[in-house]
């Protein structure tokens, strides 16, 4: 008669190569896990933020430019005159061809000072911005390269410098593109006020570290303003809305 006797099997703590294994998988499910809930939870408000910064930057370098083309907004009278119509009263003459110089010097200026801001000259941003930028990326020609601490991103003054630093990056996308707007208001009584403007717009690429973004900066740049007096009318009813107010002489009733 055979007798079968039962092995006992002890327990013991598992090969090191499975705990490796077992760590290594447990890592590369957590570190998903976290991108997954990175790129869903925070990248929404990281966008929004990186988008208000790029914001606040492009326009002082657009307003860096226009400064070199016009230091100061331009009388009127330098690049419009008044002249009489054929009804006997008056418009407005564009003088066109400097309209379409200043034109040509700004966006000439703004796609300069874009291409030198992306190229790493980017110290007198940082005097007006405050932004800290990364000079070493931004002069590789990786566009303009600037960081901020995650905790700004949630709007917390008490957790604004808390957290690593995030990069953005942004560049131009395509040329600068302006075009002059014109306005012409009547003030009463037969003045107009003349106000001629270049209307800029920049389409900006922002890159954080869990995506991307195309936003549109547009920026008004007022380039001349000035006041056409007209003659005042002898008597005036505000466009017949009310009777005129008229003083007769007085009558002398005396004998």
């Amino acid at each position: 008669m055979t007798h079968f006797r039962a092995r006992k099997f002890r327990r013991g703590p598992l090969p090191f190569r499975y705990v490796i294994l077992i760590s290594f998988v447990f890592f590369l499910l957590s570190t998903a896990a976290g991108l997954w809930i990175v790129n869903y939870g925070i990248k929404p408000t990281l966008t929004r933020y990186a988008e208000s910064q790029t914001k606040k930057i492009a326009p002082i370098v657009i307003s860096k430019a226009v400064k070199e083309v016009i230091p100061n907004v331009k009388d009127i009278r330098e690049i419009t005159e008044m002249v009489q119509n054929g009804s006997g009263g008056s418009s407005v003459q564009y003088k066109t061809d400097i309209i379409n110089q200043i034109q040509a010097d700004i966006t000439r200026a703004i796609q300069l000072n874009l291409k030198q801001a992306e190229a790493g000259n980017l110290d007198a941003l940082t005097e007006e911005t405050g932004v800290e930028f990364d000079y070493e990326s931004s002069s590789q020609g990786e566009g303009i390269v600037y960081s901020f601490p995650l905790g700004q991103a949630t709007n917390n003054a008490l957790l604004g410098n808390l957290g690593p630093r995030i990069p953005i990056r942004f560049t131009a996308i395509g040329d600068v593109t302006t075009n002059v707007d014109t306005r012409v208001e009547q003030y009463p009584i037969n003045n107009m006020f003349v106000t001629i403007s270049i209307q800029v717009q920049v389409n900006v690429q922002i890159i954080i570290p869990f995506g991307t973004k195309e936003a549109v900066v547009q920026q008004e740049v007022p380039i001349a303003i000035g006041l056409y007096p007209g003659d005042v009318p002898q008597f005036y009813n505000n466009s017949g809305n009310t009777n005129p107010s008229i003083q007769f002489p007085k009558q002398d009733n005396s004998p």
